[in-house]
């Protein structure tokens, strides 16, 4: 089997993560992109599920919508169906009535990884390792976090594949700082610069990669940390725009300051005729991305 670049970004695009109309389960993308770091490495090809398994599972309850329990033998068996994984002697696993998935303890019996077509260009070309990583953090992740997910999956993107990435729209972003006059509408910063705004960046409430829209009543201002911290589900909103503080956060003084002071507190709204934020998008991020403990729901 031959396989081009072109043909292997075409497989990435068209990756099929779960989706239930506008929730997500990134749980083939975090699978893709331990991969991509375990070849940069230069570990084996093939790797045991069991030694993946603990390492996925916090992947996706860091970077994955809240769940009652997390399953990384999903992706593990499903990414096969996108032609980018293959689990040699997976045929021979008992499956499940319910469906065609092997349960998980048959799982820790077998080595999954990338097909040797796909393994053996990507080795031959460091580059494209680069742009597919870039190409799936486009189309799945927020930009918010991406140097911290990068890390997690042990994963070196250098300056020449980010330059290649998707544009994003600007006005978004001056459109949101207008209408919240500069300030974080959690913290207050309005940090200013020679006319330009310090630390200072417009956040989707609804991810953009998910369908939000590039709209002042989809968007807040907020400060990098703030923001950060929102997109990864520290922070969340109520119906009435007061602030959320996750219970999964820990640390001292410091978490006390910056995040569990602003617990139930009132956001800062934006300037009077502004939208504000419209309360279907905070049903998204609520049900999507803030980390709270279903098991008890």
């Amino acid at each position: 089997m031959t396989l081009s670049e072109q043909d292997l970004l075409n497989l990435i695009e068209k990756v099929k993560p779960w989706k239930r109309g506008d929730a997500r389960a990134p749980h083939k993308p975090l699978l893709l992109l331990m991969a991509l770091g375990r070849l940069q490495r230069g570990e084996h090809r093939l790797v045991p599920f069991t030694e993946v398994e603990g390492d996925l599972r916090r992947l996706l309850r860091k970077y994955g919508p809240p769940r009652r329990a997390y399953h990384p033998e999903y992706p593990f068996w499903r990414l096969q169906n996108d032609s980018l994984w293959e689990v040699p002697g997976g045929h021979r696993l008992a499956t499940r009535k319910s469906n065609n998935d092997p349960p998980v303890t048959e799982m820790r019996k077998i080595a999954g990884g990338l097909p040797e077509p796909i393994f053996d260009l990507l080795r031959d070309r460091p580059d494209l390792v680069e742009r597919m990583a870039v190409a799936i953090l486009d189309e799945h992740f927020e930009d918010s976090y991406e140097t911290r997910l990068l890390n997690d999956v042990g994963l070196r993107v250098d300056g020449w594949s980010w330059a290649r990435r998707r544009k994003r729209d600007p006005r978004f972003r001056l459109l949101v700082l207008e209408a919240y006059e500069g300030r974080c509408a959690v913290c207050g910063l309005d940090a200013v610069l020679e006319g330009d705004p310090v630390g200072l960046e417009a956040a989707h409430v609804k991810s953009h990669k998910h369908r939000g829209p590039d709209t002042v009543d989809n968007g807040l201002c907020m400060c990098a940390l703030h923001h950060e911290a929102f997109d990864l589900g520290v922070l969340g909103l109520t119906d009435d725009h007061r602030v959320l503080v996750s219970d999964w956060l820990r640390g001292g003084a410091s978490v006390d300051e910056y995040f569990r002071r602003y617990h139930r507190e009132q956001l800062r709204g934006p300037v009077a005729g502004a939208a504000s934020i419209a309360s279907k998008h905070i049903e998204w991020h609520w049900k999507n991305v803030f980390k709270r403990d279903l098991k008890a729901a």
